[in-house]
């Protein structure tokens, strides 16, 4: 082997190794309160995009990472498939616990401001029955 095609097969190699250590863009720059765009410069667009509320989805599944948008910043990164199934879920269930208890707390006023006008137009009536029993 001459010299030059020993040469060239050593940058061969090595470029090939080179590229082989390269990763592909991953998460691990992303930061909680990036926008968007940031998150686009460094790992492109998601394969997947979900809106719920006023909550953004987006899904890297080669990199088995989910970031979450509130008010269009990132707001939390998950990891695995079934960690992302909890957290979702656990989130659901906690807006479902809170909307609950604000119609609960809305119910409980009404029925309560509903008694109190129903014994106001009782006392009123006991009042103006007697009135007219006194005349």
């Amino acid at each position: 082997m001459t010299l030059t095609k020993s040469f060239s097969f050593l940058f061969g190699l090595s470029f090939l190794i080179a590229s082989c250590g390269q990763s592909p863009k991953t998460l691990s720059g992303v930061q909680t309160g990036m926008s968007k765009e940031e998150v686009i410069a460094i790992v492109g667009e998601p394969k997947n995009k979900n809106v719920v509320n006023k909550t953004e989805i987006w899904d890297y599944p080669e990199s088995d990472r989910t970031v979450v948008f509130r008010m269009d910043t990132v707001y939390t990164i998950l990891t695995s498939a079934e960690a992302r199934a909890d957290s979702v879920g656990m989130w659901l269930d906690k807006t479902n616990d809170k909307v609950k208890d604000q119609l609960g707390n809305f119910v409980d006023k009404a029925d309560s401001a509903g008694d109190r006008i129903t014994d106001k137009l009782r006392d009123k009536l006991k009042k103006d029955t007697t009135d007219k029993e006194k005349k």
